[in-house]
């Protein structure tokens, strides 16, 4: 996760204050801000879209002490994912055996894509 302060001077009439960002790696998702003149970090239920076209950043220390949230929690052999739109699947290895309790992985052959980046993982 990186912590980037827009520094972008814009070229308008009237005032646009610039925030404190709390994003991915590729900065393309966003989990958290914090509002210019403020303190308080104001997070979403589910990380947005983010685009840095047309902006300056810098990046900066994370002073607010936040974290990116878990997006895989194990569970024993199961792990507890969070899915797209904000719900949460589990997915359990029993003896190789993946299985997920996602509405994909009902209808598809083979693996649903919460499967996948577990086998990506381990």
């Amino acid at each position: 996760m990186k912590v980037i302060e827009e520094t972008t001077e814009w070229d308008v009439e009237y005032s646009v204050p610039n925030h404190v960002y709390f994003v991915n790696d590729s900065r393309d998702k966003m989990f958290a801000y914090v509002a210019a003149g403020s303190v308080q970090v104001q997070e979403f239920k589910r990380p947005i879209k983010f685009s840095v076209r047309r902006r300056k950043f810098k990046e900066v220390e994370n002073r607010w002490g936040y974290q990116e949230p878990e997006v895989v929690k194990p569970v024993g052999t199961s792990w507890q994912v969070a899915g797209s739109k904000g719900a949460t699947y589990t997915v359990t290895n029993d003896a190789g055996s993946w299985t997920c309790t996602c509405p994909a992985a009902k209808w598809q052959r083979g693996e649903c894509k919460h499967i996948k980046s577990l086998n990506a993982v381990s």
